[in-house]
């Protein structure tokens, strides 16, 4: 009674779970295979795209430094408009007069008295001869509509090497940009294979539980008939009945775990989440490892070419600190126009052209630009010391990764041959039992055992590929 009451419960619930997914709405299909998955993830990746945005920034900063080598041209130009005349006046009076000496120069027309000195005035001042009358001036400034407009060309001749540096700094922060990217891309991949792989993984175990799915039922369904001919007991027909019912929950347990890792891989190649996935590769597609080694140096490494890149970046920031220890030698020539300015109604319209040559010396800026020097050479050999760490870490990863490959082959071999010895102690068990040589439980077993073969072989094969693509991703790959 218990196990009748069990077999009526399974039933009802896998009812349901059938009448929700019938009732679903349907979901879009498509086919894919893993080189367009990685095609749609590398378009659709906003990391990726970030990383593309950082590169073409660093490309026009190395233009924008490039430029410096070029003269520069510019244009100014003003105009100013005020309502009011300017009313002012210069004071008048009366004004010394100067005759010609003995020597012909001019000399003051002051008196001279019998001591052979000037005569004093009452204001201390010496008294002259003859005095010139000049008249109050009155000036008028008007502002109405003054101009002026001109250009500048300018041209640096040595700036102590500090354009050169900040150029080849540029062009290092632009290489650097692009490992980057080859970095982002190899991210982005390996994320994306690992989804595939898991969607392929789950696809093949929905496979596997349908399988064992069919042999259950293909049982069930002999014991029934063999029952009702009273040559099997209904003990047996009730144990097939609960295996068959574990059977279809883990079928619909596989087809939820597809459903979520298709949603995983929908996400990342930008396709609606909705979207029902049909992948052309199989996990028993594997590559021999056997032709993987490690390899002699690092320079496919992504991270490893960033951080020499921060190095010479680093480097030429240093030269263009020390080129402010420098002169700088530059000239500039200009021409100006301007007018408007009216002085008593008279305009004052003219141009003028100008040259100019310029050097500085730095004498002293109380150790700025050594303590600054200081730094980066700090940064740079800590940069260096990076590299070597890095080194040594992915000399390790190397090592790891190719040991775990291997050992993930020998798992797939085993898996394999496992598979084989289950399927064929399921058919002797099947035959024997037919024969009447053994109990239906032994049956039941083989069939779990060659279930859990069948699911240890998509394993193996899918921590194989997930193996193979970390290898990949650690030797610089992608």
């Amino acid at each position: 009674m218990i196990l009748d009451f069990k077999f009526y419960t399974m039933r009802f619930i896998i009812l349901s779970i059938g009448l929700l997914l019938a009732f679903a709405p349907s979901r879009a299909q498509r086919q894919l295979d893993l080189k367009q998955c990685r095609e749609m993830a590398l378009e659709y990746s906003k990391q990726l795209a970030i990383a593309e945005k950082q590169k073409e920034k660093a490309v026009w900063t190395k233009k924008e430094y490039g430029a410096n080598y070029l003269p520069k041209l510019s244009a100014s130009g003003f105009y100013l408009y005020h309502q009011k005349k300017q009313e002012y006046k210069l004071s008048g009076g009366y004004l010394p007069t100067y005759v010609p000496g003995a020597d012909g120069k001019l000399q003051p027309n002051v008196v001279i008295g019998a001591d052979g000195k000037p005569v004093m005035g009452t204001d201390g001042k010496p008294v002259f001869h003859e005095y010139a009358f000049l008249p109050d001036i009155p000036l008028t400034l008007s502002l109405r509509g003054v101009y002026m407009a001109s250009v500048q060309l300018q041209q640096p001749l040595f700036m102590g090497g500090k354009i050169r540096a900040a150029h080849q700094a540029a062009k290092f922060g632009e290489e650097l940009a692009e490992e980057n990217i080859r970095l982002n891309r190899s991210e982005v991949l390996v994320e994306l294979e690992q989804a595939y792989w898991q969607c392929v993984r789950v696809q093949e175990l929905v496979l596997v539980a349908r399988k064992y799915k069919s042999v259950v039922n293909e049982l069930v369904k002999n014991l029934e008939d063999a029952q009702q001919a009273g040559m099997a007991p209904l003990n047996d027909v009730l144990k097939a009945q609960v295996k068959y019912n574990d059977a279809l929950l883990q079928l619909q347990q596989a087809e939820h775990g597809k459903q979520l890792a298709q949603m995983n891989l929908c996400r990342l190649v930008g396709l609606d989440l909705n979207t029902e996935l049909v992948l052309t590769d199989s996990l028993s597609a594997t590559i021999t490892p056997g032709v993987l080694a490690l390899p002699d140096g690092l320079e496919q490494r992504p991270d490893y070419n960033m951080l020499e890149k921060q190095v010479e970046m680093k480097r030429k920031e240093i030269n263009v600190t020390r080129a402010d220890f420098l002169p700088q030698v530059g000239v500039s020539a200009g021409y100006g126009y301007g007018g408007g300015l009216k002085l008593n109604g008279d305009d004052s319209n003219s141009g003028s052209f100008s040259a100019m040559a310029s050097v500085a010396i730095p004498i002293f800026n109380w150790g700025e630009k050594r303590q600054y020097v200081k730094q980066n050479r700090a940064m740079e050999t800590s940069k260096e010391l990076a590299m070597s760490k890095v080194e040594d870490q992915v000399k390790e990863e190397l090592a790891n990764a190719l040991v775990k490959l291997n050992e993930n082959w020998k798992q797939v071999e085993i898996a394999n041959s496992t598979l084989e010895i289950a399927r064929e102690n399921l058919k002797l068990n099947t035959f024997s039992y037919n024969e009447g040589k053994l109990p239906i439980l032994d049956v039941l077993s083989s069939q779990a055992t060659w279930l859990q073969a069948y699911t240890n072989v998509v394993s193996a094969n899918y921590q194989y590929k997930v193996a193979y693509a970390e290898y990949v991703r650690i030797l610089g790959g992608r």
